[in-house]
């Protein structure tokens, strides 16, 4: 069985490949001859039912799995014999023949290599390495958040109007159309205003009112809202507000570092300062990671496999999509639209990249360990309390998702390698400061 050429252009490789039909009955008749010691069937002793009787039963089916099996090992043959890699699953298709007639069959046998990737040298590069300066600002700045967060509540003056962050406690009453719908409504509801905790526009037509104000709230529940019965519905919601309450909040002494797992003040205060400057490392290695990229992107040039680039092209257009979807009053995603020039630069960067970080591993022997795995694994799980063994139980039977938790932490050892390598510049710089340069490079 001999493979013709037929394209080979860039990565792309075409080839044909005919099965001769005698060889297709050779292998269905050596298969049923297999299976016959062990086949019986009524009227016949074991293992001597005619091999013609199985042949029409059994022909059709057996000869589907021949054809399979023999498209495959040729195939695969083929592959190891070119050391091609294909960088997606193959195009293979019927040109010629029928399988019911009896004739040849002739395949056709398309699919792109993956690319001979380039070796960066890495002495041509430098980048930035960020040392963030935790000031007292940022502490003194975390600090008053906490006191907020653990804020107690007073009653305003009667003439006081609602703002931002009061709490109110509400008697509410909707409707649809005047009728009104199970869940919709409550007595002595507290709710703090700008807290996001009702449906979008409810909180807002709230700021600006005085205790005992009656006020009718006129929303329209999302499109996607869990209960179907009510999504994309108008509603109006009357209101009784019976108290306004304003944030005081804690003062910032040991009583505060305590309720959050502090001895005392000191060491709230220490405690800040090392998860800030732990924050600070991680958003410093994220820029340089950037910057790192963007000079491979620079560097390092080759063909990309217009399969992979067109894959990761579905996913960002659908991903954009959905966010767009997640912004607007709209219940249906725009699969139409063609996809922008940014976008198309973004799915070439990102498989360009990919390949080269696989690449980069493979060549210096870089893996994920069991243990690296199954640590990820864990921290995910937690996110799904009580239904841990439910969540790793999916993992087993979904590979990709597998795939999905090992990637990042595979990337994230490439790039410990490449940074060693690497000529870095230390540059101290305040957070502010830092904060520019990640939005103008990361946003």
């Amino acid at each position: 069985m001999d493979f013709k050429e037929i394209e080979n252009k860039k990565l792309v490789r075409s080839y044909e490949f005919t099965i001769k039909q005698s060889l297709i009955d050779q292998k269905v008749d050596e298969k049923l001859e297999n299976a016959r010691p062990t086949f019986q069937m009524k009227g016949f002793r074991k293992g001597h039912t005619p091999l013609k009787i199985m042949k029409k039963m059994f022909g059709d089916s057996t000869k589907n799995e021949i054809m399979q099996e023999l498209v495959d090992t040729k195939i695969k043959e083929h592959l190891d014999k070119k050391g091609h890699k294909p960088a997606s699953q193959p195009e293979i298709d019927l040109k010629k023949g029928d399988y019911k007639k009896n004739t040849d069959l002739t395949f056709s046998f398309k699919y792109e290599i993956l690319p001979v990737i380039p070796k960066l040298d890495y002495n041509n590069i430098s980048i930035n390495n960020y040392k963030i300066k935790v000031e007292d600002e940022a502490i003194k700045k975390a600090l008053d958040e906490l006191a907020k967060s653990a804020c107690t509540y007073e009653a305003k003056k009667n003439s006081e109007k609602t703002k931002n962050g009061d709490q109110v406690i509400i008697d509410f009453k909707g409707t649809i159309n005047k009728i009104e719908f199970n869940g919709g409504s409550a007595i002595d509801y507290p709710l703090v205003l700008g807290s996001n905790s009702f449906i979008p526009g409810f909180e807002e037509q709230l700021i600006d009112c005085k205790l005992n104000d009656d006020k009718n709230v006129k929303v329209k529940f999302p499109e996607n809202y869990t209960n179907k019965d009510l999504a994309g519905k108008e509603a109006v919601f009357n209101c009784k507000i019976k108290k306004v309450n304003k944030p005081v909040p804690a003062k910032i002494d040991d009583e505060l570092a305590v309720k959050f797992s502090a001895k005392d003040l000191s060491e709230l205060r220490t405690n800040i300062k090392n998860r800030l400057s732990s924050e600070y490392e991680s958003f410093s290695k994220s820029l340089m990671k950037k910057e790192l990229m963007d000079e491979i992107d620079k560097k390092v040039k080759f063909d990309l496999p217009q399969s992979l680039v067109d894959s990761e092209l579905v996913q960002i257009t659908k991903q954009i999509n959905q966010d767009n979807l997640a912004k607007s009053s709209k219940n249906k995603i725009d699969n139409k639209s063609n996809p922008t020039k940014e976008q198309k630069d973004l799915a070439n960067r990102r498989v360009a990249l990919g390949l080269f970080f696989a690449e980069e591993g493979n060549r210096n022997g870089i893996s994920v360990s069991e243990k690296e795995y199954k640590d990820a694994v864990y921290r995910e799980a937690m996110n799904y309390p009580g239904k841990e063994q439910d969540f790793i139980k999916f993992l087993d039977n979904n590979p990709s998702i597998k795939e999905q938790i090992s990637a990042p932490i595979f990337e994230n050892k490439v790039f410990d390698h490449m940074v060693k390598l690497i000529k870095k510049s230390d540059k101290n710089i305040s957070f502010e400061q830092f904060k520019k340069k990640f939005d103008a490079n990361m946003l």
